[in-house]
């Protein structure tokens, strides 16, 4: 097959999806953001290194209108000459699957990059409004099938999902609808007008890749690997982490990622005085697997914010599960189909930092119970979180759509 995937946020896991796809042996086309520190620093080498940067299109970016219009009539005109047939779609298109066309013409400028490319099947791994727009177009002009995820950001952060329901005869017409936890598809189920059965599978971990050695660990070392955003509810591993500084508990943390958020978390450390909170910056996998050896304990004290953005099953806990470490999270949105309270790690009220101290407290205090709790937290990952086998299912999916279109 090959496979067009229409990427709203290009995180690191849907490029380790990506990679496996390819290793099973399909090619693959990816539209995406291709500014972000993230990608400059981390996904962009290795698109390089897997052969997949030349089939890499950042979406289209224009100033002002009138700029916007002379792009697509240039490109148009090209695409006439070029692509006669899905330009002539793209066209009518954009005139019956909008309520103006010109709200359309950035979807033609990002989905045009894809014509010529022979692709097979669209999928869209964040199903956000913007996306399903863009999935429809290419679908239809390509007259090829297309698929939709539901993560996190696409169901719950503001009016996403109210957006997204203005689309359903959209989301109706994908072939396959998945998400990433059962939390999400009742949630789902109840809220999309749509005949299709939801299938849950996982955002998964190359647990071969995130395997851990038999090298002693530091237990009193904490460690988080995160976007410094508010629902990382970040400013609570601070504050926990000077509640232990008062109880005087021996600790190191070190925070690994980049975010909005840091010059205030950089604040709130000198104002309290906290000692042995060190920041590192996004890091290559290698290099935060490194850093996952090195620790005692993960702690990710997410929250719902304001906005209603939050984790679901968060990637960098199960990372931490894949190398053994016990792990310490908020007691939210489904998070005991991942991390089971007292047997994977200890979750907790988001928001508490107390609560916070005391989980953390009782993992560097119970060094024979951590390390029950890291074999438990690596099993669960290698049977219900594996990336070969969550990347089967949906290569499945992918040639089940495949195989119905043609037929």
């Amino acid at each position: 097959m090959r496979i067009g995937y229409l990427c709203h946020n290009f995180a690191t896991f849907i490029l380790n999806e990506i990679i496996q796809i390819k290793k099973q042996g399909h090619d693959v086309f990816i539209l995406g953001e291709n500014t972000s520190r993230i990608y400059q620093i981390i996904n962009k080498p290795i698109l390089k290194a897997y052969g997949l940067d030349s089939q890499f299109y950042g979406f289209s970016r224009v100033g002002s209108r009138q700029q916007k219009y002379v792009t697509f009539l240039k490109y148009l005109l090209s695409d006439l000459f070029a692509h006669p047939v899905c330009a002539v779609k793209g066209c009518f298109f954009l005139m019956t699957s909008y309520p103006h066309p010109k709200l359309g013409i950035i979807d033609y400028l990002d989905v045009r990059k894809f014509f010529g490319s022979g692709i097979t099947l669209i999928h869209a791994p964040f199903s956000v409004p913007s996306i399903i727009d863009k999935v429809y177009l290419l679908s239809k002009i390509l007259n090829v099938p297309y698929t939709l995820s539901f993560k996190a950001h696409d169901i719950w952060q503001a009016n996403n999902l109210t957006e997204s329901k203005k689309k359903e005869k959209k989301i109706q017409r994908a072939s396959k609808i998945f998400t990433i936890a059962r939390f999400n598809k009742i949630y789902l189920q109840s809220q999309l007008d749509t005949n299709k059965d939801i299938q849950v599978i996982h955002d998964a971990i190359d647990v071969d890749f995130f395997r851990p050695t038999n090298v002693e660990r530091p237990r009193n070392s904490i460690v988080t690997v995160s976007r410094l955003s508010p629902e990382k509810g970040l400013n609570y591993l601070i504050q926990a982490c000077h509640i232990l500084s008062q109880r005087q508990i021996d600790y190191s943390c070190t925070i690994i990622g980049d975010g909005p958020e840091k010059s205030k978390y950089e604040q709130l450390i000198e104002e309290l005085q906290i000692p042995d909170i060190h920041f590192s910056g996004f890091l290559p996998q290698d290099e935060v697997k490194e850093q996952l050896q090195a620790s005692g304990v993960f702690v990710l004290p997410s929250i719902v914010d304001s906005d209603g953005l939050g984790d679901v099953l968060p990637n960098g806990v199960k990372e931490a599960m894949a190398m053994k470490i016990p792990v310490i999270t908020s007691d939210i949105r489904g998070i005991d189909e991942l991390v089971i309270d007292g047997v994977h790690g200890i979750t907790v009220p988001p928001g508490n930092p107390e609560a916070l101290a005391d989980a953390i407290q009782d993992i560097i205090c119970q060094p024979e119970i951590a390390k029950k709790m890291g074999e438990a937290g690596r099993k669960k990952i290698e049977m219900d979180f594996n990336l070969i086998t969550e990347v089967g299912k949906i290569e499945k999916i992918f040639e089940k759509a495949v195989m119905h279109a043609s037929s």
